[in-house]
């Protein structure tokens, strides 16, 4: 029973990245107008796709998402989301789940056929990593512009996934945005490396738990900044429900 289990989640994961890639590939030219219009006509894309992979994701591999603490988001756009990074899925839920938001990405992503122009079009901001301080300082410009312009920055302290469990200390360059922007930060904490593993193909069933946490105001130091930002994500890692307990309150 166990073997046959095994190859079901293999079934179904192998069938849920062949609908998230032939749909991404499908939408790209559906919404292929939309790169004519305004910024936020041309984000109807992710937001689409994003909502149209959670669903997927649920109706063939059995996982679920439930969002906790969206009132905590500030009322006025133009903030900084600080998110505990697992796997790709949290790259695809914030679309659906944040309004108006952008990522500061690798510039080798721009080389990716057609979805490098819809990056740019929904004002995701390139960095050369190796660039230096002139790179910072035009990194700074283009995330100061779009806060202004009422979107919202999603981050990922840690600087790329980590496992359950793991705990390592977080990049210093989101102190330097909290400081320079003076824009609230909302620490959000996830267990979806439960249920997406890092570099794997499978998928287990079970309730993903995203969680956005009290925002963190202006005013203090890089340093203190940094340090609180730490302890509330990872106090709140520790106390989220296991993904695969039947306890899980869905509300």
């Amino acid at each position: 029973m166990k073997t046959l289990y095994q190859i079901n989640l293999w079934i179904r994961s192998v069938l849920f990245l062949f609908v998230l890639y032939s749909v991404t590939l499908i939408l790209f030219f559906v919404f292929i107008p939309t790169l004519f219009m305004s910024r936020r006509a041309a984000s109807c894309f992710p937001r689409f796709w994003s909502w149209f992979m959670i669903k997927c994701l649920y109706l063939i591999c059995g996982i679920q998402i439930q969002i906790k603490g969206l009132e905590n988001l500030p009322k006025k756009n133009g903030y900084i989301i600080a998110s505990k990074h697992q796997s790709a899925l949290e790259t695809i839920v914030f679309h659906s789940v944040v309004p108006d938001i952008f990522y500061v990405l690798k510039r080798e992503l721009l080389l990716i056929p057609i979805a490098g122009i819809y990056f740019i079009k929904t004002g995701c901001i390139p960095i050369d990593r190796g660039g230096g301080a002139k790179t910072m300082r035009k990194m700074l410009h283009g995330v100061q512009t779009r806060l202004k312009e009422n979107w919202n920055l999603i981050i990922f302290p840690e600087g790329t996934r980590t496992k359950p469990g793991t705990k390592k200390p977080y990049n210093p360059g989101v102190a330097f945005l909290y400081e320079q922007c003076q824009v609230p930060v909302v620490p959000v904490a996830l267990n979806t490396g439960y249920c997406w593993p890092k570099n794997k193909t499978k998928k287990i069933p079970g309730i993903i738990t995203i969680q956005f946490l009290d925002p963190i105001p202006t005013g203090l130091h890089g340093r203190a900044f940094l340090s609180e930002l730490y302890d509330r994500i990872e106090e709140a890692q520790d106390q989220l429900p296991s993904p695969f307990s039947e306890k899980i309150n869905a509300n």
